[in-house]
C-alpha cells in the first residue's frame, strides 16, 4: 500500500512518465515489427500515443487532459477504423468521444481544491445496474451485429479463439465481450464511479488472453502495461473516494 500511496501521491510525475516511455517502446516496437510502416500505420501509432496520455492523465483524474484527448484519440480511431474497412468498429469510439464530451463539462462540476475530478462511490444499485447493462448488450449483440455486417461489423463465426478447462469460446464471443464490457466501463467510469477500472481491469485481462492465444507478445505486453495504469487507477479512484467520505461534514447555522 505504501508503494501505491507514493505512486499517487510524491512519485506521481517519475510514474507517469515511466509508465509512458514503456507503453511507448511497446508501441514503437510493434509498429517497427509486426506493421509495413505505412502512412496510416504510423498514424495509428500517433493516435495510440495520444491514447496513453488519455488514459494515464484520466487514471489521475485529470478533464482537460483526459476527456480532451480522449475526444482527440476517439476521432483518430474512427479516421483509422474507417480507413482500415472496419466501418462498423466506428461505432465504439464514437460512443466514446460522446462520454468524453460529456464529461469534458460533467467533471468540472464536480473537482476537488487541486482541480482533480472526485470520483463517486458505487453502491450496490450501480454494482446491479452494471451487472444487467453488460446483460442486456450481450443478449442483443447478437442481433445487433448481424444488422451491421454490411459496415464491415465483427464477423461472426465459430474458430475457437480460447479453451478454458471444458469451455471454448470463439474469436466472436471473446471480441463481443471485450466491446459489450468497454462501453460499460467506460460509462461508468465518465459517470466518475471508481468501479469503472475494476471493469477495465476485466476488459484488459480477455484482451491479454486473445493476445497470448494469438501468439501477438507485443500487444500482450501493451495489454499489461494498460492494465498496470487500470490497477493503479483504480487504487487513486477509490483511494479518493474514502478521503471524501472521511472528510467531516460542516453544518451550516442559519
Amino acid at each position: 500500500m505504501k508503494v501505491l500511496n507514493n505512486i499517487i501521491g510524491p512519485w506521481q510525475k517519475p510514474w507517469a512518465v515511466t509508465w509512458f516511455l514503456c507503453g511507448a517502446l511497446a508501441l514503437g516496437i510493434g509498429f517497427w515489427v509486426s506493421t509495413e510502416r505505412t502512412g496510416l500505420d504510423l498514424f495509428m501509432l500517433v493516435v495510440a500515443l495520444v491514447g496513453l496520455v488519455c488514459v494515464l492523465a484520466l487514471a489521475f483524474r485529470r478533464n482537460t487532459a483526459g476527456n480532451g484527448l480522449g475526444m482527440l484519440a476517439n476521432i483518430g480511431e474512427v479516421v483509422a477504423q474507417g480507413r482500415s474497412g472496419a466501418t462498423g468498429l466506428m461505432l465504439a469510439p464514437l460512443f466514446y468521444f460522446a462520454t468524453h464530451l460529456y464529461g469534458f463539462f460533467a467533471w468540472r462540476r464536480a473537482q476537488d481544491e487541486y482541480g482533480r475530478m472526485t470520483p463517486r462511490k458505487a453502491g450496490v444499485l450501480v454494482w446491479l445496474i452494471s451487472g444487467a447493462f453488460i446483460a442486456l448488450g450481450l443478449a442483443i449483440f447478437p442481433w445487433l451485429n448481424t444488422q451491421l455486417q454490411q459496415f464491415s461489423f465483427i464477423p461472426a463465426g465459430n474458430e475457437i479463439a480460447l479453451r478454458l478447462a471444458f469451455v471454448e469460446i470463439s474469436w466472436y464471443q471473446i471480441n463481443v465481450l471485450a466491446f459489450v464490457l468497454g462501453v460499460t466501463a467506460q460509462t461508468t467510469m465518465i459517470l466518475r464511479y471508481a468501479i469503472s477500472w475494476t471493469l477495465w481491469i476485466i476488459v484488459n485481462f480477455v484482451w491479454l488472453a486473445v493476445n497470448v492465444a494469438n501468439n501477438n507478445t507485443i500487444f500482450a505486453i501493451q495489454t499489461m502495461i494498460y492494465q498496470v495504469n487500470a490497477i493503479i487507477a483504480l487504487y487513486a479512484w477509490w483511494q479518493s473516494t474514502t478521503t471524501v467520505n472521511q472528510k467531516p461534514q460542516v453544518k451550516h447555522h442559519n
